[in-house]
């Protein structure tokens, strides 16, 4: 029989622990976003973590999940700024609430301030400030710093810097000082020594050859402050899970923070009107049901275990 006197007491323990977060460490947390916000981190390096990855890796996917806030997606470079995504709890009474602004910058922007409507309404936000930084031109890309900070009840109270993603040939139309402006700015981060780095890599991809990995495994050798996020798990080709499981139970390409993988919404998905309450569920039936996944630790999938990782 369960014991109901030790149920309320977990239960106890549980508000208490969240009481403690956020008289404690919320404030800290808070005083780090202020600071960066004024460009404190380009002459004090700050705790931060910072996504990375190839383009069209997942990495705003894996944002999206994590946020529910809905960024923009496509091919090319969509990512064409650094954009710092700042969670924060509140209380189940509170309505969800968000604001953007831009970092560094005189300039007044028309979307920065309050968010009128829900997470919906930030696509387009984004997507205007990155034209605005970027003078409209797609193909191009600023070093300056878009912020969103949303609250709502059930959020990680977390701060993920998401970075455009690594560009190995320019496009038509696109200048060749946009490759070296990226991988600039990847390097800046990576060189961070207070930063984690959340390197994501498409799981039908050969981990020995994924660039982000590798400039990473330069900068931390001993995989101290990398954490592997495995993203696109349904296109593993049949015949090659075997490899890819070797990289999930950190066998292969080790990092001491080790490895996640997830299962993010698809554009189709979306299309079809999938919210992220459902593809969470889906997530879950997708890891539950595939063969080659019994027996592994429940631990290494989903975006409720990778959550859960970078909150620790």
């Amino acid at each position: 029989k369960k014991n109901p006197k030790r149920k309320r007491m977990s239960a106890l323990d549980e508000a208490a622990l969240e009481n403690a977060h956020a008289k404690e460490v919320r404030p800290w947390l808070d005083l780090i976003d202020e600071l960066r916000s004024h460009g404190i981190s380009q002459d004090l390096p700050l705790p931060q973590i910072a996504v990375m990855g190839d383009q069209s890796s997942g990495k705003s996917s894996v944002l999206e999940a994590i946020s529910g806030v809905p960024f923009p997606r496509g091919g090319g470079l969509v990512t064409r700024c650094a954009t710092q995504l700042i969670m924060k709890n509140s209380t189940e009474s509170t309505r969800w609430s968000a604001k953007a602004s831009v970092t560094g910058s005189k300039r007044n922007f028309s979307q920065c301030g309050p968010v009128s409507g829900g997470p919906e309404a930030l696509t387009k936000i984004i997507a205007d400030l990155q034209n605005e930084l970027t003078a409209g031109n797609a193909s191009a890309f600023s070093s300056e710093s878009i912020v969103i900070e949303v609250r709502a009840p059930g959020l990680p109270d977390l701060t993920l810097i998401d970075l455009p993603g690594i560009v190995r040939t320019t496009t038509s139309g696109q200048s060749a000082s946009v490759m070296t402006e990226v991988n600039d700015m990847v390097e800046r981060y990576l060189n961070q020594e207070r930063t984690i780095i959340l390197a994501v890599v498409p799981s039908n991809q050969d981990v020995a050859t994924v660039d982000i990995l590798e400039r990473a495994k330069k900068v931390d050798p001993e995989g101290n402050r990398t954490i592997g996020v495995l993203t696109k798990p349904d296109l593993i080709g049949p015949g090659n899970e075997d490899e890819v499981i070797a990289v999930l139970r950190n066998i292969r390409k080790p990092l001491k923070l080790g490895y996640v993988m997830v299962k993010c919404r698809s554009q189709i998905d979306i299309n079809n009107g999938m919210d992220n309450k459902s593809a969470l569920n889906s997530e879950y039936k997708f890891f539950r049901d595939h063969s080659a996944f019994l027996g592994l630790q429940p631990g290494l999938f989903g975006i409720p275990c990778l959550t859960t990782k970078l909150t620790d």
